[in-house]
Protein backbone atom coordinates (compact mmCIF):
# COMPACT_ATOMS: atom_id res chain seq x y z
CA UNK A 1 0.00 0.00 0.00
CA UNK A 2 2.81 2.37 0.94
CA UNK A 3 4.87 1.58 -2.30
CA UNK A 4 1.47 2.59 -4.29
CA UNK A 5 0.87 5.50 -2.63
CA UNK A 6 4.49 6.71 -3.42
CA UNK A 7 4.14 5.32 -6.72
CA UNK A 8 1.01 8.00 -7.31
CA UNK A 9 2.59 10.87 -5.81
CA UNK A 10 5.46 10.84 -7.81
CA UNK A 11 2.86 10.10 -10.98
CA UNK A 12 1.32 13.36 -9.22
CA UNK A 13 4.38 15.10 -9.12
CA UNK A 14 5.46 14.55 -12.89
CA UNK A 15 2.02 15.77 -13.79
CA UNK A 16 2.34 18.91 -12.08
CA UNK A 17 6.00 19.62 -13.70
CA UNK A 18 5.01 18.65 -17.01
CA UNK A 19 2.07 21.01 -16.87
CA UNK A 20 4.31 23.61 -15.08
CA UNK A 21 6.17 23.97 -17.85
CA UNK A 22 3.69 23.46 -20.17
CA UNK A 23 4.63 21.09 -22.52
CA UNK A 24 1.74 20.81 -25.59
CA UNK A 25 1.77 16.78 -25.78
CA UNK A 26 1.30 15.44 -29.59
CA UNK A 27 4.19 18.46 -30.76
CA UNK A 28 7.45 17.71 -32.34
CA UNK A 29 10.51 18.59 -29.49
CA UNK A 30 12.00 20.74 -32.91
CA UNK A 31 11.08 24.12 -34.02
CA UNK A 32 13.71 23.79 -37.26
CA UNK A 33 11.88 24.07 -40.52
CA UNK A 34 12.34 20.89 -43.29
CA UNK A 35 12.59 22.91 -46.19
CA UNK A 36 10.56 25.84 -47.46
CA UNK A 37 7.56 25.86 -50.05
CA UNK A 38 9.43 26.84 -53.15
CA UNK A 39 12.00 23.55 -52.30
CA UNK A 40 9.59 21.16 -52.31
CA UNK A 41 8.63 21.05 -56.57
CA UNK A 42 9.98 18.27 -58.05
CA UNK A 43 12.71 19.44 -60.71
CA UNK A 44 12.88 18.15 -63.97
CA UNK A 45 15.66 16.33 -65.37
CA UNK A 46 16.21 16.04 -69.40
CA UNK A 47 12.25 16.03 -69.53
CA UNK A 48 11.69 13.56 -67.12
CA UNK A 49 10.63 14.87 -63.37
CA UNK A 50 12.54 12.01 -60.77
CA UNK A 51 10.39 9.79 -58.40
CA UNK A 52 11.44 9.35 -54.92
CA UNK A 53 12.44 5.88 -54.45
CA UNK A 54 10.32 3.96 -52.05
CA UNK A 55 9.92 0.95 -52.03
CA UNK A 56 12.03 0.41 -55.07
CA UNK A 57 12.86 1.97 -58.32
CA UNK A 58 14.80 0.39 -61.53
CA UNK A 59 17.78 2.84 -62.46
CA UNK A 60 18.78 1.33 -65.29
CA UNK A 61 18.48 -1.78 -66.87
CA UNK A 62 20.90 -3.45 -64.70
CA UNK A 63 20.44 -1.67 -61.71
CA UNK A 64 17.41 -1.44 -59.00
CA UNK A 65 17.44 0.71 -55.74
CA UNK A 66 15.23 -0.56 -53.16
CA UNK A 67 14.66 1.83 -49.72
CA UNK A 68 16.36 -0.38 -46.65
CA UNK A 69 16.22 2.20 -44.08
CA UNK A 70 17.09 5.39 -42.58
CA UNK A 71 18.54 6.80 -39.29
CA UNK A 72 16.41 9.44 -38.26
CA UNK A 73 17.02 13.19 -36.54
CA UNK A 74 17.53 11.30 -33.20
CA UNK A 75 19.95 9.11 -34.35
CA UNK A 76 17.73 6.08 -33.85
CA UNK A 77 17.59 3.45 -37.11
CA UNK A 78 14.14 3.05 -38.29
CA UNK A 79 12.89 0.30 -40.82
CA UNK A 80 9.54 0.73 -42.61
CA UNK A 81 7.00 -1.53 -42.71
CA UNK A 82 5.67 -1.23 -46.00
CA UNK A 83 3.18 -4.20 -46.24
CA UNK A 84 1.03 -1.77 -43.60
CA UNK A 85 1.55 1.35 -45.58
CA UNK A 86 3.74 2.57 -42.50
CA UNK A 87 7.06 4.35 -42.93
CA UNK A 88 9.16 4.92 -40.02
CA UNK A 89 10.98 7.59 -39.74
CA UNK A 90 8.97 10.45 -41.67
CA UNK A 91 7.70 13.61 -39.54
CA UNK A 92 10.61 13.60 -37.33
CA UNK A 93 12.05 17.25 -37.22
CA UNK A 94 16.08 17.40 -37.49
CA UNK A 95 17.50 18.98 -34.19
CA UNK A 96 17.48 22.82 -33.58
CA UNK A 97 20.11 25.10 -34.36
CA UNK A 98 22.35 25.58 -31.26
CA UNK A 99 21.17 28.94 -30.40
CA UNK A 100 17.80 28.92 -31.89
CA UNK A 101 14.91 29.35 -29.16
CA UNK A 102 12.14 26.67 -28.51
CA UNK A 103 8.84 27.66 -28.34
CA UNK A 104 7.04 28.00 -24.20
CA UNK A 105 4.35 24.97 -25.53
CA UNK A 106 7.43 22.62 -26.62
CA UNK A 107 9.58 20.03 -25.02
CA UNK A 108 13.06 21.15 -24.05
CA UNK A 109 15.93 19.38 -25.49
CA UNK A 110 17.21 18.60 -22.28
CA UNK A 111 14.50 17.25 -20.90
CA UNK A 112 14.52 14.28 -23.99
CA UNK A 113 17.17 11.81 -23.52
CA UNK A 114 19.58 10.72 -25.88
CA UNK A 115 20.23 7.69 -28.08
CA UNK A 116 23.97 8.40 -28.21
CA UNK A 117 27.20 8.25 -25.65
CA UNK A 118 28.74 11.64 -25.27
CA UNK A 119 32.38 11.77 -26.11
CA UNK A 120 34.43 14.84 -25.49
CA UNK A 121 38.12 15.14 -26.77
CA UNK A 122 39.10 18.13 -25.23
CA UNK A 123 41.71 20.43 -26.76
CA UNK A 124 44.96 20.85 -24.28
CA UNK A 125 45.48 22.37 -21.94
CA UNK A 126 41.84 22.52 -21.53
CA UNK A 127 40.10 20.14 -18.40
CA UNK A 128 37.02 19.23 -16.80
CA UNK A 129 36.89 22.21 -14.29
CA UNK A 130 33.90 20.17 -12.56
CA UNK A 131 31.97 17.58 -12.24
CA UNK A 132 28.74 17.03 -14.13
CA UNK A 133 26.15 17.66 -11.60
CA UNK A 134 24.07 14.38 -12.03
CA UNK A 135 19.75 14.63 -12.23
CA UNK A 136 17.73 14.21 -8.92
CA UNK A 137 15.42 11.00 -9.15
CA UNK A 138 12.64 12.59 -9.81
CA UNK A 139 14.14 14.62 -12.75
CA UNK A 140 15.43 11.45 -13.79
CA UNK A 141 12.32 9.78 -13.98
CA UNK A 142 10.35 13.22 -15.37
CA UNK A 143 12.82 12.72 -18.24
CA UNK A 144 11.96 8.87 -18.72
CA UNK A 145 8.57 9.94 -18.88
CA UNK A 146 8.72 12.94 -21.02
CA UNK A 147 10.93 10.63 -23.41
CA UNK A 148 8.67 8.21 -23.48
CA UNK A 149 5.86 9.95 -24.54
CA UNK A 150 7.94 12.10 -27.19
CA UNK A 151 10.56 10.17 -28.26
CA UNK A 152 13.74 10.22 -28.25
CA UNK A 153 16.19 14.16 -28.46
CA UNK A 154 16.44 15.02 -32.02
CA UNK A 155 20.89 15.15 -32.23
CA UNK A 156 21.42 14.89 -35.79
CA UNK A 157 21.05 18.84 -37.19
CA UNK A 158 22.54 18.18 -40.80
CA UNK A 159 24.77 15.93 -42.11
CA UNK A 160 27.58 16.66 -44.63
CA UNK A 161 29.60 13.57 -45.08
CA UNK A 162 28.74 10.32 -44.24
CA UNK A 163 30.76 6.81 -44.52
CA UNK A 164 30.43 3.44 -42.36
CA UNK A 165 32.99 0.80 -40.59
CA UNK A 166 33.69 -2.74 -40.64
CA UNK A 167 30.70 -3.37 -37.86
CA UNK A 168 28.46 -1.39 -40.41
CA UNK A 169 28.48 1.92 -38.29
CA UNK A 170 27.77 5.11 -39.88
CA UNK A 171 30.16 7.86 -39.33
CA UNK A 172 28.92 11.48 -40.06
CA UNK A 173 30.27 14.72 -39.85
CA UNK A 174 26.94 17.28 -38.74
CA UNK A 175 29.46 20.57 -38.22
CA UNK A 176 26.50 22.60 -37.76
CA UNK A 177 25.23 20.15 -34.92
CA UNK A 178 28.64 20.44 -33.65
CA UNK A 179 29.18 16.57 -33.46
CA UNK A 180 30.37 13.65 -35.70
CA UNK A 181 28.02 11.03 -34.99
CA UNK A 182 29.09 7.32 -34.87
CA UNK A 183 25.21 5.24 -35.29
CA UNK A 184 24.67 1.86 -35.14
CA UNK A 185 21.66 0.70 -36.07
CA UNK A 186 20.90 -1.54 -33.11
CA UNK A 187 21.80 1.59 -30.56
CA UNK A 188 23.99 -0.57 -28.56
CA UNK A 189 27.34 1.63 -29.74
CA UNK A 190 26.55 4.99 -30.80
CA UNK A 191 28.11 7.59 -29.79
CA UNK A 192 28.57 11.55 -30.46
CA UNK A 193 32.24 13.02 -30.35
CA UNK A 194 31.68 16.78 -29.89
CA UNK A 195 33.08 19.71 -32.17
CA UNK A 196 34.01 22.97 -31.96
CA UNK A 197 35.77 25.67 -29.34
CA UNK A 198 37.58 23.86 -26.79
CA UNK A 199 37.93 20.15 -28.32
CA UNK A 200 40.57 18.34 -30.20
CA UNK A 201 38.26 18.43 -33.64
CA UNK A 202 36.62 22.29 -34.21
CA UNK A 203 34.95 22.17 -37.88
CA UNK A 204 33.99 18.38 -39.02
CA UNK A 205 34.06 17.76 -42.94
CA UNK A 206 35.18 14.64 -44.75
CA UNK A 207 35.32 11.64 -42.56
CA UNK A 208 37.00 8.41 -43.49
CA UNK A 209 37.62 4.85 -41.49
CA UNK A 210 40.38 2.29 -41.80
CA UNK A 211 40.60 -1.60 -41.80
CA UNK A 212 40.86 -0.92 -37.86
CA UNK A 213 38.19 1.25 -37.36
CA UNK A 214 39.80 4.46 -36.65
CA UNK A 215 38.20 6.81 -37.54
CA UNK A 216 39.80 10.10 -39.76
CA UNK A 217 37.93 13.23 -39.76
CA UNK A 218 38.99 16.14 -42.18
CA UNK A 219 39.13 19.23 -39.57
CA UNK A 220 38.23 22.37 -42.26
CA UNK A 221 38.45 24.97 -39.53
CA UNK A 222 42.34 23.74 -38.24
CA UNK A 223 43.60 22.80 -41.55
CA UNK A 224 44.40 18.92 -40.64
CA UNK A 225 42.93 15.86 -40.49
CA UNK A 226 41.95 14.41 -36.20
CA UNK A 227 42.19 10.74 -36.06
CA UNK A 228 39.67 8.83 -33.19
CA UNK A 229 39.99 5.18 -32.41
CA UNK A 230 36.73 3.26 -32.89
CA UNK A 231 35.40 3.94 -29.01
CA UNK A 232 35.69 7.97 -30.30
CA UNK A 233 38.99 8.12 -28.01
CA UNK A 234 41.47 11.06 -29.27
CA UNK A 235 44.68 9.34 -30.90
CA UNK A 236 46.12 11.39 -33.04
CA UNK A 237 46.41 14.95 -35.33
CA UNK A 238 47.75 13.97 -39.29
CA UNK A 239 49.00 17.45 -41.01
CA UNK A 240 50.25 19.38 -37.72
CA UNK A 241 53.78 20.22 -37.68
CA UNK A 242 54.75 22.10 -34.36
CA UNK A 243 51.38 23.15 -34.19
CA UNK A 244 51.05 24.24 -37.83
CA UNK A 245 48.84 23.07 -40.71
CA UNK A 246 49.33 21.41 -43.45
CA UNK A 247 46.11 22.47 -45.54
CA UNK A 248 44.45 25.52 -46.06
CA UNK A 249 40.93 24.44 -45.55
CA UNK A 250 40.43 20.32 -46.37
CA UNK A 251 37.07 19.13 -46.95
CA UNK A 252 36.44 15.94 -49.37
CA UNK A 253 38.13 12.85 -47.08
CA UNK A 254 38.50 9.14 -48.12
CA UNK A 255 40.21 5.81 -47.64
CA UNK A 256 41.37 3.84 -50.34
CA UNK A 257 40.83 0.45 -49.52
CA UNK A 258 43.16 -1.39 -51.32
CA UNK A 259 46.19 0.63 -50.35
CA UNK A 260 44.96 1.44 -47.05
CA UNK A 261 45.86 4.90 -47.85
CA UNK A 262 44.10 8.60 -47.49
CA UNK A 263 42.95 10.75 -50.15
CA UNK A 264 42.64 14.27 -49.17
CA UNK A 265 41.39 17.17 -50.88
CA UNK A 266 42.49 20.98 -49.88
CA UNK A 267 39.89 23.07 -51.63
CA UNK A 268 41.25 26.51 -51.47
CA UNK A 269 44.86 25.50 -52.53
CA UNK A 270 43.07 23.03 -55.26
CA UNK A 271 45.10 20.32 -54.37
CA UNK A 272 44.54 16.74 -53.62
CA UNK A 273 46.89 14.82 -51.38
CA UNK A 274 47.95 10.60 -50.87
CA UNK A 275 48.62 10.07 -47.09
CA UNK A 276 49.82 6.97 -45.66
CA UNK A 277 47.72 6.60 -41.90
CA UNK A 278 50.42 8.45 -40.17
CA UNK A 279 50.23 11.24 -42.41
CA UNK A 280 53.20 11.40 -44.47
CA UNK A 281 52.56 12.42 -48.42
CA UNK A 282 53.13 9.98 -50.61
CA UNK A 283 51.88 12.10 -53.62
CA UNK A 284 49.88 15.55 -54.30
CA UNK A 285 48.01 16.19 -57.42
CA UNK A 286 46.49 19.65 -59.00
CA UNK A 287 48.89 22.96 -59.69
CA UNK A 288 51.77 24.05 -57.30
CA UNK A 289 52.62 27.55 -56.81
CA UNK A 290 55.08 27.86 -58.99
CA UNK A 291 52.82 26.76 -61.76
CA UNK A 292 54.26 23.01 -62.09
CA UNK A 293 51.86 20.31 -61.97
CA UNK A 294 50.16 18.33 -64.94
CA UNK A 295 46.22 18.26 -63.27
CA UNK A 296 44.40 22.24 -62.69
CA UNK A 297 41.42 21.52 -60.10
CA UNK A 298 38.96 24.18 -59.47
CA UNK A 299 37.45 24.81 -56.21
CA UNK A 300 37.34 20.70 -55.34
CA UNK A 301 35.20 20.11 -52.43
CA UNK A 302 34.82 15.94 -52.75
CA UNK A 303 36.53 12.56 -53.80
CA UNK A 304 35.40 8.62 -53.94
CA UNK A 305 37.63 5.88 -54.89
CA UNK A 306 35.93 2.18 -55.78
CA UNK A 307 38.31 -0.76 -56.83
CA UNK A 308 39.07 1.07 -60.52
CA UNK A 309 39.27 4.56 -60.17
CA UNK A 310 39.53 8.13 -58.18
CA UNK A 311 36.72 10.29 -58.78
CA UNK A 312 37.12 14.34 -57.71
CA UNK A 313 34.39 16.60 -57.70
CA UNK A 314 35.25 20.01 -58.50
CA UNK A 315 34.81 23.06 -60.40
CA UNK A 316 32.42 24.05 -57.19
CA UNK A 317 30.61 20.66 -57.72
CA UNK A 318 29.97 20.72 -61.24
CA UNK A 319 32.59 18.50 -62.66
CA UNK A 320 33.96 15.16 -62.07
CA UNK A 321 37.29 14.49 -62.85
CA UNK A 322 38.79 10.49 -62.99
CA UNK A 323 41.71 8.89 -62.09
CA UNK A 324 43.12 5.56 -61.82
CA UNK A 325 44.31 4.27 -58.74
CA UNK A 326 47.90 6.14 -59.02
CA UNK A 327 45.99 9.22 -59.61
CA UNK A 328 47.30 9.60 -62.67
CA UNK A 329 44.23 11.31 -64.73
CA UNK A 330 42.06 9.75 -67.45
CA UNK A 331 39.37 12.22 -67.88
CA UNK A 332 36.67 14.33 -67.06
CA UNK A 333 32.55 15.23 -67.73
CA UNK A 334 30.12 17.94 -66.74
CA UNK A 335 27.12 17.78 -64.50
CA UNK A 336 24.56 20.35 -64.74
CA UNK A 337 25.45 24.06 -63.23
CA UNK A 338 22.89 26.05 -61.15
CA UNK A 339 22.37 29.69 -61.22
CA UNK A 340 24.48 30.08 -57.59
CA UNK A 341 27.42 27.93 -57.28
CA UNK A 342 28.03 28.67 -54.20
CA UNK A 343 24.79 25.96 -53.97
CA UNK A 344 26.74 23.65 -56.07
CA UNK A 345 29.99 23.55 -53.67
CA UNK A 346 27.64 21.39 -51.17
CA UNK A 347 26.73 18.73 -53.97
CA UNK A 348 27.72 15.05 -52.82
CA UNK A 349 29.89 12.24 -54.25
CA UNK A 350 30.47 8.51 -54.43
CA UNK A 351 30.65 5.90 -56.70
CA UNK A 352 29.90 1.66 -56.51
CA UNK A 353 31.78 -1.45 -57.40
CA UNK A 354 30.80 -1.25 -61.07
CA UNK A 355 31.83 2.07 -61.32
CA UNK A 356 28.69 3.86 -61.34
CA UNK A 357 29.33 7.69 -60.18
CA UNK A 358 26.64 9.40 -58.22
CA UNK A 359 26.03 12.67 -57.44
CA UNK A 360 23.57 14.43 -55.24
CA UNK A 361 22.16 17.65 -56.19
CA UNK A 362 22.29 20.44 -53.45
CA UNK A 363 20.00 22.54 -54.92
CA UNK A 364 17.33 20.23 -56.74
CA UNK A 365 17.30 17.49 -54.04
CA UNK A 366 18.07 14.66 -56.54
CA UNK A 367 20.90 11.87 -56.67
CA UNK A 368 22.06 11.58 -60.68
CA UNK A 369 24.00 8.67 -61.78
CA UNK A 370 26.58 8.28 -64.52
CA UNK A 371 28.84 6.01 -65.76
CA UNK A 372 32.77 6.49 -65.57
CA UNK A 373 32.69 8.13 -68.74
CA UNK A 374 30.10 10.47 -67.91
CA UNK A 375 26.80 9.18 -69.67
CA UNK A 376 23.38 9.94 -67.46
CA UNK A 377 22.21 6.81 -66.81
CA UNK A 378 19.69 7.64 -64.28
CA UNK A 379 17.96 10.01 -61.48
CA UNK A 380 15.68 9.54 -58.79
CA UNK A 381 14.68 11.56 -55.74
CA UNK A 382 12.44 14.55 -55.76
CA UNK A 383 12.56 17.59 -52.81
CA UNK A 384 10.25 16.50 -50.11
CA UNK A 385 10.35 15.02 -46.35
CA UNK A 386 8.74 11.60 -47.08
CA UNK A 387 11.21 8.66 -47.64
CA UNK A 388 12.90 8.36 -51.47
CA UNK A 389 12.63 12.38 -50.87
CA UNK A 390 15.66 14.80 -50.31
CA UNK A 391 16.02 18.39 -48.92
CA UNK A 392 19.15 19.83 -49.97
CA UNK A 393 21.47 16.57 -50.08
CA UNK A 394 25.38 16.83 -49.49
CA UNK A 395 26.96 13.63 -48.62
CA UNK A 396 26.57 10.08 -50.26
CA UNK A 397 28.73 6.90 -49.48
CA UNK A 398 28.24 3.30 -51.14
CA UNK A 399 29.22 0.82 -48.63
CA UNK A 400 31.22 -2.99 -49.82
CA UNK A 401 27.53 -3.81 -50.10
CA UNK A 402 26.24 -1.93 -52.30
CA UNK A 403 24.42 0.29 -50.08
CA UNK A 404 23.83 3.66 -50.53
CA UNK A 405 23.69 5.96 -47.61
CA UNK A 406 22.00 9.65 -48.50
CA UNK A 407 23.01 12.66 -46.08
CA UNK A 408 19.64 14.11 -46.64
CA UNK A 409 21.35 17.53 -44.80
CA UNK A 410 17.58 19.61 -45.15
CA UNK A 411 16.19 17.03 -43.24
CA UNK A 412 18.51 16.00 -40.56
CA UNK A 413 18.60 12.31 -41.31
CA UNK A 414 20.47 10.06 -43.52
CA UNK A 415 18.57 7.37 -45.75
CA UNK A 416 19.96 3.73 -46.71
CA UNK A 417 19.10 2.19 -50.14
CA UNK A 418 20.14 -1.15 -51.69
CA UNK A 419 21.74 -1.60 -54.72
CA UNK A 420 20.90 -4.55 -56.86
CA UNK A 421 21.34 -6.02 -60.16
CA UNK A 422 17.61 -6.40 -61.51
CA UNK A 423 18.89 -8.63 -64.66
CA UNK A 424 21.92 -10.37 -63.20
CA UNK A 425 24.10 -12.32 -66.07
CA UNK A 426 23.23 -15.73 -67.30
CA UNK A 427 26.20 -17.86 -66.76
CA UNK A 428 27.15 -20.54 -69.50
CA UNK A 429 26.83 -19.71 -73.14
Amino acid sequence: MKLLKVTQFVVALLAVEVCTLGLGFGQPASTTPLASASALMPVSVGGVTPVRAFPALHLTRGLQLTYVGMFSPDAVYRKSDIFDGRVAGEGIRPAPVADSNLQPSEVPQWMLLSSERVVGNLEPPAHAKSAAKLPSRTANARNHLVTYIYGRSSVIYAPVHVTTDSRERLVLSDPRGFAVHVLDRNGKTSMRLVTGKGYRLHTPAGVAVDASDNIYVADSEHGMIVVFDREGNFVRYLGSRQGEPDYARPHGLALNPRTQRLLLVDTPRNLVFELDLEGHELKRVGKNRDGTGAVEFDQPTDIAVNHDHIFVLDRSGSRVQVFDMGLNFESKFDLPRGPDPRQDRENGLSADADGNVYIASHRSSIVRVYNPAGRLLASFGQSGTRVGEFAAPEGLWVDPANRLYVADSGNGRVQLFQLTASHPARSGP
